[in-house]
């Protein structure tokens, strides 16, 4: 099952979708299947087993599988998505709840794996923001270091497009056949300069240089 079209915003594109890594699942499926082998061992070794015997490890055994179900299921229902808007953590069983933070406020992402989970493919995402201060963890992500280099990716192409949609552009261009457009639609330009500023993605002594090449253009 897909994460739901119907969380993403209008023109959203996904560009991580992935579940917990299948060792999420490895401890609790393990310890039913070791459970289920030794019941069947003993039943074979021993002919007339006790009837109080027999009704303890079939609750054992019911309790394990019960378990193992509900990890299975959330598995199922818990995904981990990286768009070209935002780093997304999303689990529900039976409600829907997570985590999102905006990638423009993403301060910086790594990924921790020990040499099994290299071997493995898995690994824990810390991801930093800069607006609350705190490293969020997230486990049992499969190829955490691709995923960093996604998101990297994708805030280095909109801090481009942004610095990109700031830039000066020639009056004619912005007045087409109004002549006193280019100066209506300057200080537009200006404010969303220093939009940049505040998100960090431009300087104030670059700022001010595009600011006055724009008053230039007056």
């Amino acid at each position: 099952m897909a994460f739901p079209v119907r969380l993403l915003s209008v023109d959203e594109e996904v560009a991580v979708e992935t579940r917990p890594h299948w060792t999420y699942l490895a401890a609790q499926a393990g310890a039913f299947v070791v459970l289920i082998v030794a019941i069947l061992c003993v039943t074979v070794v021993v002919d007339d087993f006790p009837l109080p015997a027999i009704a303890v490890i079939g609750a054992m055994a019911g309790v394990s599988a019960v378990a193992t179900g509900i990890r299975l299921v959330r598995w199922a229902n818990t995904y981990y998505l990286v768009t070209d808007r935002r780093i997304v953590y999303w689990k529900g069983v039976p409600r829907w709840r997570g985590i999102e933070l905006s990638l423009h406020l993403v301060d910086e992402v790594d990924a921790s794996q020990t040499m099994w989970q290299r071997l493995l493919g898995v690994g824990t995402l810390r991801v930093r923001s800069v607006v609350e201060g705190h490293v969020r963890r997230l486990s049992f992500v499969p190829r955490p270091a691709v995923v960093c280099r996604e998101v990297y990716r994708l805030q280095r192409e909109a801090e481009q497009q942004a610095i990109a949609d700031s830039e000066p552009r020639a009056p004619e261009a912005l007045a087409g056949d109004d002549p006193y457009g280019a100066s209506l639609d300057i200080p537009d330009q200006i404010r969303k300069l220093w939009e940049l500023v505040e998100l960090g993605i431009l300087s104030e002594s670059e700022f001010e240089e595009k600011k006055q090449d724009l008053l230039r253009r007056l």
